[in-house]
C-alpha cells in the first residue's frame, strides 16, 4: 500500500488517474482549503458541503477524460472550478439567504466581543468592491499562494501579492477610522 500523502501534486495527479486511493490523498489534501473557501462564499454549512462534493466530482471527471493538463496548477484548476459551481449555487431560483455561523461551543467572557469585531470585520470586508473581496477569500479561506492565485486570476504574483497587502492595509485604515482600535 501506497502512501500517497507524501508526493507532490503532479505526481498524485498522475497517479490520481489510475488509482483511487491517490485520488483519497489528492482529496483529503484540498478539502479544507475548498470547504473553506465555498464557506464563505455560500455562508452555510449544508450548501458549502454540498458545493464541495460537487467541485470534487467534477474534479474526478476531469481527471479521469484529461481536461486537466499535466503542467497546469491543479489548486488554480480547483478553485475555478469551485466558483463556477458557487455561481451556478446563486443562480438557482430562490437561493437560500445567507446565514451567519455561530461557533457551537460557548467561549464565556470573551465571546460577546470577539463576536462584535467579527461583525465588525465582516461589515467592513462586505464594502469592499467583489474583486477585493474575492482575493482575501483566495488568499485566507482558501489558503492559495500567491503563485496560485496569480494563475487564476491571469496576473502576475507580485501584483496579486500588491492588491491583497493594499486591500488589507485598506481594510486596517477603516477599521482605525471607525473602530479607533
Amino acid at each position: 500500500m501506497t502512501d500517497y500523502s507524501i508526493f507532490e501534486d503532479s505526481q498524485l495527479i498522475h497517479y490520481a488517474r489510475q488509482d483511487a486511493q491517490a485520488f483519497e490523498a489528492l482529496y483529503l489534501r484540498y478539502l479544507p482549503r475548498l470547504y473553506r473557501y465555498c464557506l464563505h462564499r455560500v455562508g452555510d454549512v449544508h450548501q458549502a458541503e454540498d458545493i464541495s462534493a460537487q467541485v470534487f466530482f467534477e474534479v474526478l471527471n476531469g481527471l479521469l477524460n484529461g481536461k486537466f493538463k499535466e503542467d497546469g496548477c491543479f489548486p488554480a484548476w480547483l478553485l475555478t472550478i469551485a466558483r463556477r459551481r458557487v455561481i451556478d449555487h446563486y443562480r438557482q431560483p430562490n437561493p437560500e439567504p445567507l446565514k451567519e455561523t455561530h461557533p457551537t461551543h460557548l467561549d464565556l467572557p470573551g465571546l460577546t466581543e470577539a463576536r462584535d469585531e467579527q461583525r465588525q470585520l465582516s461589515k467592513l470586508i462586505s464594502e469592499l468592491e467583489d474583486g477585493q473581496q474575492e482575493l482575501l477569500r483566495l488568499r485566507f479561506a482558501a489558503e492559495m499562494s500567491f503563485e496560485e492565485i496569480a494563475m487564476l486570476d491571469g496576473r502576475k504574483p507580485a501584483a496579486v501579492k500588491m492588491a491583497i497587502y493594499r486591500t488589507l492595509d485598506q481594510l486596517r485604515a477603516r477599521w482605525e477610522k471607525r473602530y479607533g482600535k
